[in-house]
């Protein structure tokens, strides 16, 4: 089973055309049972890799106060 917004590598059994095609090791985002505009019709999930990142902020960078050494490049 799959959850909503869940993100697999998976082989796809899809209709196009009125025939059922299969899609070999494609990712795919369960979200409302289509593919590209084609309806899904059977899973076989090979891998789950997860769920998309919700936080839509971000962090803020801050600058090093340390000194760096001219001729080695490291921290003093």
């Amino acid at each position: 089973m799959i959850d909503f917004d869940e993100i697999v590598y998976c082989n796809l059994t899809i209709i196009k055309n009125g025939k059922k095609n299969i899609l070999k090791e494609v990712v795919y985002k369960h979200k409302d049972g289509y593919y590209k505009g084609f309806e899904v019709v059977h899973i076989d999930i090979l891998k789950r890799l997860g769920f998309e990142n919700k936080s839509k902020g971000f962090d803020i960078a801050k600058k090093s106060d340390e000194k760096r050494n001219n001729i080695t490049g490291a921290y003093e």
